[in-house]
Parts: structure tokens; sequence; C-alpha cells
């Protein structure tokens, strides 16, 4: 006969004996909010100086020099007048215009016409030399030779779009106006037709001092 014993032969667990929560303070909850806020907003900054670089870095500018012709009232018929001057007699006559021209990038932006001289360098004035920058109705007339262009077939003026001293100023680019980009932007440079005082204006233009246009800024 097999016998049993009366106790089960799986022994029992001893409960783990519960412990009591602590409460914490007031002092205590409050100290541990702030905590926890403060590794989130550490994480958070984190994240965002660890965004890339060139987000933060600053845009260069992309710049074209112009083309230039001048024309001669004087001379209506004559091409290829060498010079960047600017003049007229007393009575607005004998009047000696400049026309520029830039040639943009397709799919440009935010062009913008600027002026600057660096110091010391050598302007040309007297009299009146306030000059008024137009727009032009055409862009400049070209032949198999380039560009050919006299008083009597020049671009003629539409409206006033900037005003200029021709001036040293070595510390900043001077914003003339700004423009929607076109290929081919043209402007035509004259002393002010309001004023009827002799006036002339007369410097080498160039990559280094004059008139740009700048664009995607």
């Amino acid at each position: 006969n097999i016998k049993t014993n009366s106790q089960s032969s799986t022994p029992f667990l001893n409960p783990i004996p519960s412990k009591p929560i602590p409460f914490l303070s007031q002092v205590q909850l409050e100290n541990m909010y702030a905590t926890t806020a403060f590794l989130i907003s550490s994480i958070f900054a984190s994240t965002i100086l660890a965004a890339p670089s060139a987000i933060l870095s600053t845009r260069t500018c992309s710049t074209v020099y112009p083309e230039v012709a001048r024309v001669s009232e004087a001379q209506p018929d004559a091409s290829k007048l060498s010079g960047f001057t600017i003049s007229q007699d007393v009575g607005a006559t004998n009047k000696q215009d400049v026309l520029i021209e830039f040639t943009v990038p397709a799919g440009s932006y935010g062009c913008q016409l600027e002026v600057q001289f660096p110091a010391d360098y050598p302007i040309q004035t007297s009299g009146q030399t306030q000059v008024y920058v137009y727009s032009t109705d055409k862009n400049l007339p070209r032949s198999s030779q380039g560009i050919d262009v006299s008083w009597n077939n020049s671009p003629a003026e539409v409206s006033q779009v900037a005003t200029v001293r021709f001036e040293e100023n070595p510390t900043a680019n001077k914003v003339l106006n700004s423009f929607v980009c076109k290929p081919k932007l043209t402007f035509r440079l004259s002393i002010s037709k309001d004023q009827t005082a002799a006036g002339f204006v007369s410097f080498v233009q160039s990559a280094a001092a004059g008139l740009k246009l700048t664009y995607n800024c």
C-alpha cells in the first residue's frame, strides 16, 4: 500500500514582506519636476544645435558686371564710342549718355543694381553730377561685331529707376534698386534731365569699381 503524507509535497513560497511606499514631500516633488524639465529642455536644445550648419550659414551673392556703350548727341550715328562718360552742356544740350547691359543666368532671382568704388579711386566730375538711371524699351542692338549702338538707334528711356552720384565709397556697396531678374537687364544713365546746368562724370568701369548686378542672395 502507498502511504501519502497529509501535507502536500510541494513547498509553499513564503510571501515577500511588503514595505511601505515612502511619501515624497512637496519640496522633493518640486525638485523632481524641475530636474525632469531641465533634462527635456537640454535634449531639445542639443537637437537644435545638431542641425546642419549650412542652414545657419550666410548665403553669398553672385555678381555680374555690365557691358558698356556710350552714345553722343553730337555724333548721332557714331557707334562703339569708348569710355564711361556721362555729360551735358548748358541747357541740357550736347548730351553723352551711357548704356549698360547685364546678362543674367536663367532661373536667377533677387537682382540688385549696385555701385561701389574703392578708396581714392579716380573719378572725374564737374558741375551737375546727379545721374538718373532709366529702364529702357529694348536691349542693346548688336551686329556681327557685337554691340552696335548709336544715339539714333539707342534704347530709349522708359522710367527712372534710380538716382546716383558717383563718389568714393570704400566701406560698402550702395544698392540703387532691386529688379525682377531677366536674361538681359539694360539701363540708360544720363545727367538729370530736370537740371540744365552743365555736368560731367567719367571713370573707368571695371570689376573693381563702378556698377555691378548681384543676384541669388
